[in-house]
């Protein structure tokens, strides 16, 4: 069954489905282990991810080129074991304050119900902050991927429907600058010059050309790098976006200015 195929579901209906899952997940396992697993939960994803950004270039600072095994591997580990940590520190210290349920006082239902479903929110909101930057990233590499079969006669001119659908609700629903902070790779000129590279990867001998102008891109403006073009060929399109070099390159206003001007 093709992807575009699937009913599209709609941002708020999926928050909705996730509120309904958290809500019955609160009743179910307890107000204070919800919250408490929240936030180790928030707090180990979040560290995850700041090695997952700096993971290309600790592997180049360390070993002189990116491998899968330190840009893929570490960020996992790192959640992992965080984890693992914080949850333990965080039963160690809220054991002993914590009451046995037979002790708690009795309190009216309705009002328990009600103030389990409003802290429900908070798991809701941020699993769906989560899905939300993994689709719109996901739809950032497809572009990429797109665009570089697309320059050796493979695959359509554009990413497939299904995926380019959610990454368009996703920036219609989350704030431009929210989107900026959580998923910093995907900004539109390092998504441009990471296409440029790859065409350039899959066709060296052959220049590039701005199909708003017609005419080469200068190679001034294209990385060439024996890594980055290896990135690119073996389809590694998430490392290559993250790749410190193309910081580096976008940090020239020149760059910068001539990437806004493409339409790729």
């Amino acid at each position: 069954m093709s992807p575009d195929s699937i009913p599209q579901l709609s941002l708020g209906t999926a928050a909705l489905i996730i509120f309904a899952v958290c809500a019955g997940f609160v009743a179910l396992r307890g107000m204070t282990r919800m919250i408490v697993g929240t936030i180790v939960l928030s707090i180990s994803a979040w560290i995850g991810f700041q090695i997952w950004q700096q993971a290309p270039a600790l592997s180049i600072e360390w070993t002189g080129k990116s491998h899968s095994w330190i840009t893929n591997g570490m960020p996992f580990a790192a959640f992992v074991v965080s984890f693992f940590l914080i949850r333990k520190i965080a039963k160690s210290i809220a054991r002993p304050f914590g009451k046995k349920e037979e002790e708690e006082k009795p309190r009216s239902s309705s009002i328990r119900i009600a103030f389990r479903l409003l802290l429900a929110l908070i798991p809701t909101s941020l699993i769906w902050l989560v899905g939300a930057t993994l689709v719109h990233h996901s739809g950032s590499i497809a572009e990429v991927r797109a665009y570089s079969e697309r320059s050796i006669g493979i695959g359509e001119t554009t990413p497939d429907a299904f995926s380019q659908r959610l990454k368009s609700a996703v920036e219609a629903a989350v704030p431009e600058s929210w989107l900026k902070a959580l998923d910093p790779v995907t900004e539109p000129s390092r998504i441009t010059l990471a296409k440029l590279i790859a065409a350039q990867s899959d066709s060296p001998l052959k220049p590039v050309i701005d199909p708003r102008t017609g005419k080469p891109i200068p190679r001034a403006i294209i990385v060439d790098d024996p890594e980055l073009q290896n990135l690119a060929r073996e389809g590694n399109f998430g490392t290559l976006l993250r790749h410190p070099l193309l910081t580096k390159a976008l940090a020239d206003p020149k760059v910068r200015k001539l990437l806004r001007d493409l339409s790729l």
